[in-house]
């Protein structure tokens, strides 16, 4: 695995716009039918961490959305019985361009760049129902946890175009927990963590939303916290993820 570009950080800040956690959308009454559920979300995090060089990083939400190009992004989850699979899947296509000039044995050399970074986050598995007490219910989880980048630099000076493309992965095994709890007939808390270790040295997540129930759609808004502690992953020894995340959940 590989990724070598100085400008990787873009992309896994862009990621920030994407990724959102797992919710409680199937975490419905237990049925021996299945019960289907899908999100739609934005979530506003900021991008944080340290490269093997010992920079630090920090990206907020307004250099994110500058340089985004394309991004979709969802949630889906389906419960039957006391099981559950569910999973979160993000792409973005995130561009940056710039130019700087360089002393180059005594003289000044002007050198134009243009960065395109495409990413994939994902966090997918299985969850069984351990609680389903008066007004809440709390499954057990198990999953995976997978980062793809890819990044393609061209470089102009002197009159020569220089263009340089690479890409890695990062998979890890997670376990955790996802569950809801009833305020009202229409108000509840939905909760969902996770902590794992594979291509990472450890990764971790935390997130909690308080939900508003309507007839066949839920307005949610929470926070959330994503950690990495790489292993191998080019230049980055850790990143993190977090801030507040608005969405709307469909029952179906």
């Amino acid at each position: 695995m590989s990724f070598n570009t100085s400008r990787r950080t873009s992309a896994l800040a862009a990621i920030a716009l994407m990724a959102a956690p797992v919710s409680a959308s199937a975490q419905d009454a237990i049925s021996d039918s299945w019960q289907w559920g899908a999100e739609l979300y934005f979530w506003g995090a900021s991008l944080g961490g340290d490269t093997t060089t010992g920079a630090d990083i920090d990206m907020g939400i307004d250099k994110i959305i500058e340089d985004l190009n394309f991004g979709l992004m969802g949630t889906v989850a389906a419960q039957k019985n006391r099981w559950t699979v569910f999973g979160d899947f993000i792409y973005l296509d995130v561009e940056d361009t710039g130019s700087t000039t360089v002393d180059v044995l005594g003289f000044d050399v002007d050198i134009d760049g243009k960065v395109d970074l495409r990413g994939f986050i994902s966090t997918a598995g299985v969850g069984y129902r351990v609680y389903d007490g008066p007004g809440t219910q709390l499954d057990l989880t198990g999953g995976l946890r997978y980062l793809w980048l890819e990044s393609t630099i061209e470089l102009k000076a002197l009159g020569l175009d220089v263009s340089e493309k690479d890409s890695g992965t990062n998979i890890d095994g997670v376990v955790g927990f996802r569950g809801q709890s009833d305020i009202n007939e229409n108000w509840y808390l939905s909760y969902y963590g996770d902590v794992g270790t594979g291509e990472s040295d450890l990764t971790w997540q935390a997130a909690a939303a308080i939900n508003y129930r309507f007839e066949k759609v839920d307005v949610v808004l929470g926070y959330r916290y994503l950690d990495w502690e790489f292993d191998d992953f080019g230049p980055f020894d850790d990143l993190n993820l977090s801030g507040a995340f608005l969405g709307v959940k469909f029952r179906f």
